[in-house]
């Protein structure tokens, strides 16, 4: 009893896992084996950094930001290794089981199962295995002794040894002749050659069971109803009539969705649903049999455990053709259910009208006579199925063998796929696909392999192939993929057009149909269709967003995605449009970056979070890209990360070092060098150096720049370059700008003043500035003035102008602690002087604000120091004072020599008598 227990509580944990994982395919992921990705790539799109206002001169500092598109890829299906194992464990031990059962069968019938399982053996091609010769019948003779043996035994002379000694010796002996077949074979791992072959054992025990229980539905629910009518006295004979027609229209209905001969329009289910109602009811309908009649191959408890462990071979044999996409198994397990059902089930419901019509109405137990006699049931209605079954595969065109062969042929091409041995997989899948059309895996497989084998030619020719005769959704994307990267754009674009009109509202079809539209100027088509799909999916929504910014239309729709590709591109376009994005997406970002594994995305993620200003001392920051540049995994984008340092650089202020780095990309990366060159040129034009950045701008057009617009115009002009000025203008269509026509005179002033501030003398840029006329302009010069001259103005004259500036813009309480307190050694002063020109805590990061200059001089007592801080500054900055300051301190340091080079090259833009007056002064 308490075997009995254990046994039904083992088979009812292996029929529910075994009905899960079937239900988990039939229902959520019908075509586990198709392996479609999506495979990220970058893209770049130039953002507004910073905003530069020069009088009536403006133009962004534009820096690239990264936009993450996904392409959907149709990748090689995963090799499921240890699910092949797992099946192959199940069916071995449900062989074991079946083969201990049988021993307790009849005479007659114990022979009948002997010469199955003899028929299924052989029919399990076990003899590729190799042993003593090709084919050679070897394997099949060790797995007949490893079980024939004890089978025999056990029927003629152990018929009283209990059921578990037996299921032990049976589960020795097989392990036995498998080790053996494992350690003779000559063949490549020969394991998984089992494995996979254990489908067709798994297979036949199957479908034996769905055989046997051809009318279990009817039979089952005939028995409920006559329970039910006890005493009652319905009219169940009308209610089981209707059933049967339902019941059997269903059946023929979905035989004829596997013919294909319903309108597309119309589909069925499939027909593997049928396999759990025909369990539930063909265990009512066994429970009843074995009652009734004594005409029983076994024992009622080995007939009853025999009924669980084929439902439950049933179902997992469902979860492994699933799994392996043995689509011809799977259609050769669906069409042989139905034939079996409807075969079955009608010459079961004509016995049962001619033989109960007159008793099963009368309210009494006619279900107990249901099988009485045994052997009416037995020959008339087995018999009458089987011709049913064989008219049906007639009607069909013997479909069903064609699918055998099929089935037959993928569970070899799995096995050499599994191995690697590609060759080998691609014959017999394209030998599969052409047997048996509807094998969607097999010619998928077939081309992936070509590519592989690198025959490009032959594996579009199958893809085109299966496109003409059996379009799927892989072979597609596949097809459009190697196109794409044949440059063959169009007819990619034709594929998947077509592809879109077989599968309509297919993600993956729409989406890479709208990236290659963007690539042939059709960016409305590209939008519209991604915007028609009302989809949640996150790779779409993601790329609509990227494509949006990409197309210069970016919006801010904050995301309902978490995952980090969304994010990036939702952060990018709050990039584009100059918005200081939301802090808890930049921190979710950055937690996320901290755990990726993907270089792609963490060079694009911190570019993108570094893509503003941001004045807070970078050294961090810059020591941590550091370290990511050092891994051995972002190589490919060390000069990205590089990049990345400079652009935080740049945000905290520090002019020197971007400008040199900037200058260093472009020497190492000479591809890019327009692109560094002229981010630099921006960045000197900025700071008022408009010679400097002019020779950048001709550097950069030298390795191939061509982006010159408005600006660069004037930046030429107030280098003094005018005739650079009308060559680009001449050359590349240079607008000119608006300010050339404007009759307020104010204008060529403040140009003349602006092109040489940092040459010019604090007194002679006060004088005029004072000379200048009542405008905008008038304020612009004050405020430079007090940023870039205050260590060259008294205190009365700072007061002077913050007053004019507090009058024309409004209280400046920062400005008016510093000219309130012009000392340069003053902590307080020099703090207020930083925050209200926003500039950066470190006192020499731009060599432009001379007055921080002087104060990090001023704050240093050494005059080594002093020279190595103003050296470094004049490098970049004219300032007079601040090369009078360089000689002082070069003569201090004892370097003379250095003095009087400093001293040669300031008479190139200071005249005699201004130079011998600051050379008097006592700085």
């Amino acid at each position: 009893m308490k075997t009995s227990k254990a046994f039904k509580i083992l088979a009812l944990l292996f029929i529910v896992s075994g009905g899960l994982f079937a239900l988990n395919y039939l229902i959520f992921d019908a075509q586990p084996y198709v392996n479609i990705q999506a495979g990220s790539f970058l893209d770049t799109i130039a953002i507004p950094f910073d905003w530069v206002q020069i009088g009536p001169i403006s133009f962004p500092i534009k820096v690239d930001n990264y936009l993450v598109f996904q392409e959907f890829k149709a990748l090689a299906p995963e090799l499921h290794v240890k699910e092949s194992y797992v099946y192959a464990g199940i069916v071995w031990l449900g062989a074991v089981s079946v083969l201990t059962l049988l021993t307790e069968f009849k005479k007659t019938y114990f022979i009948i199962g002997g010469i199955l399982w003899i028929a299924l053996l052989t029919l399990s091609n076990f003899n590729g295995l190799n042993i003593g010769g090709q084919s050679a019948n070897y394997p099949l003779l060790i797995l007949l002794s490893g079980s024939l043996l004890p089978l025999i035994y056990f029927h003629l002379w152990g018929q009283n040894i209990h059921l578990a000694i037996k299921w032990l010796v049976f589960f020795a002996g097989t392990f036995a002749a498998l080790a053996i077949l494992v350690s003779l074979s000559s063949i490549d791992s020969p394991a998984i050659y089992l494995a996979e072959h254990s489908l067709m054992i798994g297979f036949g025990l199957a479908l034996t069971w769905v055989f046997w229980n051809g009318h279990g539905v009817l039979s089952g629910i005939y028995i409920l109803l006559a329970r039910a009518n006890r005493n009652l006295n319905l009219n169940i004979s009308v209610q089981i009539s209707i059933i049967a027609l339902l019941y059997l229209g269903t059946v023929f209905y979905i035989l004829l969705d596997l013919q294909r001969e319903l309108h597309p329009s119309f589909t069925a289910f499939s027909a593997l649903f049928l396999l759990i109602p025909i369990g539930i009811f063909g265990w009512i309908s066994i429970g009843e049999k074995v009652n009734q009649s004594d005409q029983l191959v076994s024992r009622p408890a080995v007939i009853k455990a025999l009924h669980l462990i084929g439902f439950g071979l049933a179902l997992w044999l469902v979860w492994k053709l699933k799994l392996s996409g043995n689509q011809p198994g799977e259609e050769l397990y669906k069409h042989l259910l139905v034939y079996s059902q409807l075969g079955f089930s009608l010459f079961f419901f004509i016995y049962l009208m001619a033989n109960f019509m007159s008793v099963m109405n009368s309210g009494k137990s006619v279900e107990t006579i249901l099988y009485k006699p045994y052997s009416l049931v037995y020959y008339h209605v087995r018999i009458g199925g089987l011709i049913a079954i064989l008219v049906l595969m007639t009607y069909a065109g013997g479909i069903v063998g064609v699918q055998a062969n099929g089935m037959t042929s993928n569970i070899l091409a799995d096995y050499y796929y599994l191995i690697d041995k590609k060759l080998e997989a691609s014959i017999l899948y394209e030998n599969a696909w052409l047997r048996y059309r509807k094998n969607p895996k097999a010619k998928f497989l077939t081309a992936k392999l070509l590519f592989d084998l690198k025959q490009p030619t032959l594996a579009k020719q199958n893809l085109e192939e299966s496109f003409t005769e059996a379009p799927q959704v892989d072979n597609i994307l596949l097809l459009s993929e190697r196109l794409h990267q044949e440059n063959k754009v169009f007819e990619a674009i034709y594929y998947l057009e077509k592809g879109l009109e077989i599968f309509p509202d297919t993600p993956q079809l729409i989406n890479n149909l709208s990236l290659i539209y963007t690539k042939v100027n059709k960016s409305t088509e590209a939008l519209d269709l991604m915007r028609k799909l009302d989809t949640d999916q996150p790779v779409l929504n993601s790329n609509l967003s990227a494509l949006q910014t990409k197309l210069g239309q970016p919006e801010i729709n904050p995301s309902s995605n978490s995952d980090l590709i969304s994010q990036l591109n939702e952060l990018a376009s709050s990039n584009a449009l100059a918005n200081i994005p939301p802090e808890e997406l930049a921190n979710s970002i950055q937690e996320k970056l901290l755990t990726e594994t993907s270089p792609m995305l963490i060079n694009a993620g911190w570019r993108n979070l570094m893509s503003e200003i941001n004045r807070n001392d970078p050294s961090s920051d810059l020591a941590f890209l550091d370290s990511l540049g050092q891994i051995t995994e972002m190589t490919d984008y060390l000069m990205s990360m590089q990049e990345t340092a400079v652009i935080r650089s740049m945000a905290a202020g520090r002019v020197t070092e971007a400008v040199k780095n900037l200058n260093g990309l472009a020497f190492r990366n000479p591809n890019d060098a327009a692109y560094y060159l002229q981010l630099s040129g921006s960045i000197l034009a900025q700071n008022l150096d408009f010679r400097k950045a002019a020779n950048e701008f001709i550097a950069a057009e030298d390795k191939g720049f061509q982006g010159f617009s408005t600006h660069h115009w004037s930046i030429f002009g107030l280098a003094g370059m005018p005739e650079k000025a009308v060559e680009i203008r001449d050359k590349y269509q240079v607008r000119l700008p608006a300010y050339v026509s404007n009759e307020d005179n104010t204008i060529p002033e403040y140009l003349q003043i602006i092109g040489r501030f940092h040459e010019s003398s604090a007194e002679t840029l006060l004088s005029q500035w004072r000379a200048l006329g009542e405008n905008a302009l008038k304020t612009d010069i004050a405020i430079r003035l007090i940023a870039y001259k205050a260590h060259g103005l008294s205190k009365e004259n700072l007061k002077e102008i913050g007053n004019f500036i507090s009058d024309r813009i409004g209280p400046q309480p920062e400005m008016e602690t510093f000219v309130n307190n012009p000392d340069l050694k003053n902590i307080d002063a020099i703090n207020a002087f930083i925050s209200w020109i926003k500039a950066s805590d470190d006192l020499t990061a731009n060599p432009y604000l001379s007055p921080l200059i002087i104060s990090a001089v001023e704050i240093n007592t050494d005059p080594l120091d002093q020279y190595e801080i103003l050296n470094n500054a004049t490098e970049f900055n004219h300032d007079p004072i601040l090369w009078i300051r360089k000689i002082k301190a070069a003569k201090e340091a004892g370097l003379d020599n250095y003095a009087d080079e400093s001293l040669e090259i300031i008479k190139q833009w200071v005249e005699p008598d201004e130079l011998e007056a600051l050379l008097n002064r006592n700085y």
